[in-house]
């Protein structure tokens, strides 16, 4: 059986192997004819399609030349495919099954008709027609005026079934499935409208309806820039809805997941500590964070064998202060510059601070793919920070950082690359001294593998590196997924069936600790969303999942990272509960047994959205950081403790609080610590425009 296909470069494939289709014109020849498939196709057309204005004299012999050759190629079992019929040449074929783009739109349309009424059937049928692409439709003939309109028109229904494919997800209430999707589609292509309308539809209905207004404000300032109009009525229409809580926003009643097979009785109630409503703590008004911090330690009227302690010599009353400073950086032209950059995160070595994320070009049309690439900025002494411009964090596709981390002799960047046509993970590694880095192969062991991969979080063990982050199936569900290495160079991968926990896990940060390697992140049950933490008692090979019942709680919950503070782990991350967005930490002392700090003087609560996103520690002191939502503002924000389970907010009311939320919206994704001195690593966004931000805090005395 003949198998054509031409979404991604063209191919024909016999009984399961590639058929040699000869040069570059015999391969448009057969482009062309698989385009008008069960046509026929004359003669002039065919010649004007392969040579244009430039027509040789012998076009019409060369033309008889290839359809001879390639009819005997195109032989099915004793079947003439390629046959002659004045005024030219048919391609016969029987669709759908011998043509990948005709499959496509069949189970398309099928998705569509049933999306109303049963989603889950039409998200099997979206993520079907999507497997099919291989890249971009005909690919090696986007430049050829006979390809172009069926190229964009392919593309254009790829794109709307990744569109309904997400609401798809939003039908069957799995929301935050539908943000890590959305996030990567509008960052490909931030001009088109819908995305942005189930964006903000899908922050809604995760209780962040300040990040919905937020996610309209972002869209209104990127139409303005890029093409001078302001969102249409429908996407205009959906933030007034959001402002007036229309009820007809509100989700859908989800449908269960399968269960897990019964494995005995079942699990005790939650503690009603856990049921309890938080909404009820103390909320303050906040307009913003500041940049100098007063703290005073607070003793805990009691604690638990799990709570770790970082107090020091300060003792009860001790009081520590923080003065923080964005560094600077003369017209944007280190950390800013021409479209977005965006810094997801940080490491320390020995050749300096390195900051890591990406840089994304900007895109006049709607329908073009925006490009990124994977960037590093290195902290280059007293010239301040500087880009790394290097081929090996470009290339075809997509590519992010998101982790980094030193080794013996040698700097590894963790990540992700879109290309071609899907989700890899990325390793780049540099060696210490050395100004030029090299990436991993794509084509690697590890590196590639069906379906969709993204590295989270990466660190190192003394004698393993340990990657983690996510494997998405071809059916749409997520999975937790392990990456060792020896010595960056060779990867294994590990997609574990094991773990325990019904539904998707995702593990975002990762952390070694007292011969363990401990993992953060989140599973998502048939009911909601819980924190979770796995641990590996070898070199990553194996793991296990600790107890889901003392990390989760009424609603749902998120741990962002995790790291040594004291004698034990600190993870921090958020938790939403009837619409409210929180910050949250979670306390260990031996990564196998966790309790959530409890939180009576509301300091981690608020107005709008709070969210931690990294942790460190320095002489005592323990420093979280992420940002707030507060109405249509987004600034960064930090909390500080000595013990872990005391936390202090930056006061609202210091002079310096313009550090973190001066102009535009600001946000923190790393912390490092170099000579006591707290370096946080973030972006800030000025009227659509996304640059790189850093800030130093430095402890008095």
């Amino acid at each position: 059986m003949l198998e054509f296909r031409i979404l991604g470069p063209v191919e024909v494939v016999r009984d399961g192997r590639p058929v040699p289709l000869g040069g570059a014109k015999q391969r448009a020849l057969v482009a062309d004819l698989t385009l008008h498939a069960n046509e026929v196709v004359s003669a002039d057309r065919l010649i004007d399609d392969l040579w244009g204005e430039e027509q040789p004299g012998t076009a019409s012999h060369m033309l008889h030349v290839y359809v001879s050759r390639l009819r005997k190629t195109l032989e099915d079992h004793g079947r003439d495919v390629l046959v002659t019929r004045p005024p030219g040449y048919e391609l016969r074929l029987k669709p759908p099954d011998e043509l990948d783009a005709t499959r496509f739109e069949v189970r398309v349309r099928q998705g569509a008709e049933v999306l109303g009424t049963r989603p889950a059937e039409a998200l099997e049928a979206f993520d079907e027609a999507l497997a099919w692409w291989r890249g971009r439709a005909l690919e090696e003939f986007l430049d050829e005026p006979f390809a172009q309109p069926s190229a964009a028109r392919l593309e254009e229904l790829r794109q709307a079934t990744h569109e309904d494919r997400v609401e798809a997800l939003l039908a069957l209430g799995r929301h935050d499935e539908a943000l890590v999707e959305l996030e990567g589609l509008i960052a490909r292509f931030p001009l088109r409208e819908r995305l942005r309308e189930l964006q903000m539809l899908a922050l809604y209905r995760s209780g962040r309806q300040a990040d919905a207004l937020q996610a309209f404000q972002a869209a209104r300032h990127t139409l303005a820039e890029e093409l001078g109009v302001d969102p249409g009525t429908a996407l205009a229409s959906l933030e007034q809805a959001i402002l007036r809580h229309d009820p007809e926003l509100d989700a859908p009643v989800r449908e269960p997941r399968p269960s897990a097979p019964e494995r005995g009785a079942e699990p005790p109630p939650r503690p009603a500590r856990r049921r309890r409503v938080w909404a009820a703590i103390a909320t303050t008004t906040v307009a913003g964070v500041v940049a100098l911090i007063a703290l005073r330690t607070v003793s805990p009227s009691g604690t638990t064998p799990n709570t770790p302690s970082a107090s020091t010599s300060r003792g009860t009353g001790a009081e520590t202060r923080i003065t923080w400073t964005e560094i600077s950086d003369p017209g944007g032209l280190r950390l800013g510059g021409a479209g977005d950059q965006v810094i997801l995160g940080g490491a320390v070595t020995p050749d300096g601070l390195l900051a890591i994320g990406f840089t994304a070009a900007r895109r006049p049309s709607v329908s073009e793919e925006r490009d990124y690439d994977a960037a590093v900025w290195i902290e280059a002494g007293p010239d301040g920070w500087r880009p790394v411009n290097d081929v090996a964090f470009g290339g075809s596709g997509n590519q992010e950082a998101t982790d980094a981390v030193t080794i013996d002799g040698r700097i590894v960047v963790v990540g992700s690359d879109a290309s071609p046509g899907d989700h890899d993970a990325a390793v780049w590694i540099r060696d210490i001294g050395s100004s030029s880095w090299s990436r991993v192969a794509r084509d690697a062991p590890g590196m590639r593998k069906a379906g969709d991969q993204w590295i989270r979080g990466v660190t190192w063990t003394g004698s393993h590196l340990v990657a983690v982050g996510v494997n998405r199936r071809s059916g749409g569900d997520a999975d937790a997924a392990i990456w060792t290495s020896r010595d960056a160079l060779t990867w294994a991968v590990l997609v574990p069936t094991n773990l325990g926990v019904p539904g998707d896990q995702q593990m975002i940060g990762v952390t070694a600790f007292e011969g363990l390697v401990v993992a953060t992140g989140f599973s998502v049950t048939t009911e909601n969303q819980d924190a979770a933490v796995w641990i590996s008692r070898d070199d990553g090979s194996t793991w296990e999942t600790v107890d889901a019942e003392a990390l989760g709680g009424e609603g749902d919950q998120q741990i962002n990272t995790v790291a040594p503070a004291g004698p034990g782990l600190i993870a921090v991350g958020r938790e939403t509960i009837a619409g409210d967005v929180n910050a949250a930490v979670w306390l260990s002392t031996d990564g196998t047994a966790w309790q959530r700090v409890e939180d009576p003087r509301g300091e981690l609560a608020g107005l709008g959205v709070q969210e931690l996103s990294a942790i460190t520690t320095a002489r005592g002191l323990i420093v979280a950081a992420g940002r707030e939502v507060v109405g249509r503002e987004t600034n960064a924000a930090v909390w500080t403790s000595l013990d872990g389970t005391t936390w202090t907010r930056l006061p609202v009311d210091s002079p310096e609080g313009s550090t973190f939320n001066d102009f535009g919206g600001q946000a923190i994704r790393a912390l490092l610590v170099v000579d006591d001195v707290f370096v946080a690593l973030g972006r800030e966004g000025r009227g659509g425009d996304d640059d790189g931000d850093i800030w130093l805090g430095r402890p008095a005395g």
